[in-house]
């Protein structure tokens, strides 16, 4: 397995990537798309099918190669992998309850909570905090 280390490593950035940019642009949709128009309805149910098809195939990618890879690192005893892992999860959370806002926004106008309209930046921040855990690895 450890063979095929870059690969997977590689398999795990492009996903995340994919991921993160969706989440953020989730994010600005909330800010800016009005329900209530037709375009933004056209906007909404495109991204509900992006979200749901495309980026859960990414999510689905990262996860299973971010496990691979702490695996084959033997990564799952350190805390630096613990507050990531902790992380991780509120972001793959954030982006079902993304999802689920979204298509709600496409059946009604009612607008988006303080939580989605700020999805994006929560996004970037946990982003940047996990990051940071994997680079300096600190604990």
């Amino acid at each position: 397995m450890a063979d095929y280390y870059n690969w997977i490593k590689a398999v795990h950035l492009i996903s995340l990537i994919t991921v993160v940019s969706a989440m953020v642009l989730n994010g600005f949709i909330f800010r800016h798309v009005v329900a209530s128009s037709p375009e933004g309805k056209r906007m909404l149910s495109a991204a509900v099918g992006f979200n749901r098809y495309f980026v859960g195939v990414a999510l689905a990618l990262v996860w299973v190669a971010g496990l691979l890879l702490v695996w084959i690192l033997g990564a799952h005893k350190e805390g630096w992998f613990m507050a990531k892992f902790v992380i991780v999860f509120i972001l793959s959370g954030l982006h079902g309850a993304q999802t689920a806002r979204l298509a709600r926004m496409v059946r009604s106008e009612e607008p988006p909570s303080g939580l989605m309209v700020n999805s994006g930046r929560i996004t970037l921040f946990l982003v940047l905090v996990t990051v940071w855990l994997v680079t300096v690895k600190p604990f």
